[in-house]
């Protein structure tokens, strides 16, 4: 875990009763103060110590609030920082924010005005700092090497992806629910020349065609009832990266059409539209189904799957993994043990031998959380024996919802509420490109700022 560091600030001021007032303020606040009394004297600490907000003067003698923020671009650069000043013009303002500022704060102020401004870099502070953590924990989690697993099956698939993966080959995971597919997804993403761009993924099951339709390609004012405003979609947010189509089975006629001429022309246009819009971008996509059933019963469009043919990976379900579920057990069992004081010691021989019997109707995803349920109740330092284990697992017996495909499926989640999720991971893809800049972040997702603020503020 990281370590949790306490808020640093320096102001820098030439006026001693400023100091002294920006002084007990922050205290109170519980940030941990540091002063200058000029500009000379900002760059020094700069140059020193470690801050997370920089308030300073814009007009001093000798060196001036821009010198300060010059200095703190070039030697901090992730810290945010705040220009005071009492001659506040258009032209300051520009130059200001052109030079990296996080704002400006006119003299004379309030207390809650200034409060709330640092309080504001700061939590954009720290949003640069969790984005640079998430982009670098992306890059080492979806690795080849990330991927548990010594079976002929499991290594069948990760030989046919690393193949794949840095090439230009539209990809189709094909696989039972659980089974990883996501997982598979962006470790081809992250493997390949397009893993410095986006990976945008979008949600097919359960989505009305118009909504999907508008989500993957856009739509233009009058396309669809209550369509007032132009919009892009994720295919032209995932320019020069990927895109993640999610059970591309579930995917209408007049949407797999669309897919069709995206792959053969690497064009779209939004729904509304006939105009076409040129796009750079890698296709990844994953069924639970199998597609060439689909597509003889002319379910699903066989040019389409022509198309991807060539990308097809298939993924083994758990149940025909047995050597590898002792493996998963004491991997998910050792990320749970991480945050324990006295880590638990293990499974027992006979509740490894129990949950490989275990036919796991929702593979990977199944035992990963029943190692972290089972793990949480279990007290510290023991070990997890087969009287622990429930008794559809102790005992073989398969569940209810196991592989009957005759049985219905389970009922869609929320759809919009699927759909902010993904947008939000979108937006701190973004955030972590931009190195934290909501404004890039924006530019590279074609929205406004304001809505890209309203996205992270949906958990």
């Amino acid at each position: 875990m990281r370590a949790i560091l306490p808020k640093r600030i320096l102001v820098v001021d030439d006026e001693p009763q400023i100091l002294s007032f920006l002084k007990d303020l922050f205290e109170i606040d519980g940030w941990d103060v540091h002063l200058a009394a000029n500009g000379t004297e900002g760059i020094e600490k700069i140059e020193h110590g470690r801050f997370d907000v920089i308030l300073t003067d814009l007009k001093m003698p000798g060196a001036d609030g821009i010198d300060v923020l010059r200095a703190a671009r070039k030697i901090q650069s992730d810290a945010e920082v705040v220009l005071m000043t009492a001659y506040g013009t258009v032209d300051s303002a520009i130059e200001v924010m052109r030079g990296g500022a996080f704002h400006f704060l006119m003299k004379p102020f309030r207390a809650e005005a200034v409060r709330h401004l640092v309080d504001k870099a700061y939590s954009q502070r720290e949003l640069k700092r969790e984005n640079l953590f998430l982009k670098a924990e992306a890059r080492g989690r979806y690795q080849v090497q990330a991927i548990v697993g010594v079976s002929a099956a499991i290594q069948e698939a990760i030989s046919r992806l690393q193949r794949l993966a840095d090439t230009e080959t539209p990809v189709l995971l094909v696989g039972e629910h659980g089974a990883g597919r996501g997982f598979f997804a962006r470790i081809a993403h992250y493997h390949s020349s397009r893993s410095g761009s986006l990976f945008v993924p979008v949600v097919c099951a359960g989505v009305p065609e118009d909504l999907l339709e508008s989500d993957l390609f856009g739509h233009e004012p009058g396309a669809y009832p209550g369509a007032l405003l132009p919009r892009s979609g994720k295919v032209e947010l995932a320019r020069q990266g990927t895109i993640y189509i999610a059970d591309i089975e579930k995917t209408g006629a007049r949407t797999q059409e669309k897919i069709l001429r995206l792959l053969a022309t690497k064009s779209i246009s939004r729904a509304g539209s006939s105009q076409e819009i040129e796009v750079d971008i890698r296709l990844i996509a994953s069924s639970v189904s199998d597609i060439d059933e689909l597509a003889a019963k002319g379910k699903f469009l066989g040019a389409l799957l022509d198309a991807l043919q060539p990308g097809i990976v298939r993924l083994p379900p758990l149940r025909e993994r047995g050597e590898d579920i002792p493996l998963l057990l004491h991997h998910y069992l050792y990320e749970a043990n991480r945050d324990r004081k006295k880590p638990l010691k293990g499974f027992s021989q006979a509740a490894v031998s129990a949950l490989a019997s275990y036919p796991w109707p929702g593979n990977v995803r199944e035992l990963a959380d029943f190692v972290k349920n089972i793990s949480a109740r279990k007290k510290q330092g023991t070990v997890i024996d087969a009287a622990d284990l429930p008794p559809e697992i102790l005992y073989g017996r398969k569940r209810k919802v196991a592989m009957d495909e005759s049985a219905p499926a389970p009922p869609p989640p929320d759809t919009m509420e699927t759909i902010l999720k993904l947008d939000r991971q979108m937006v701190m893809q973004a955030l972590a490109l931009s190195d934290g800049d909501k404004e890039k972040a924006a530019a590279i997702l074609h929205i406004r700022v304001e809505a890209l603020e309203d996205l992270l503020g949906k958990e």
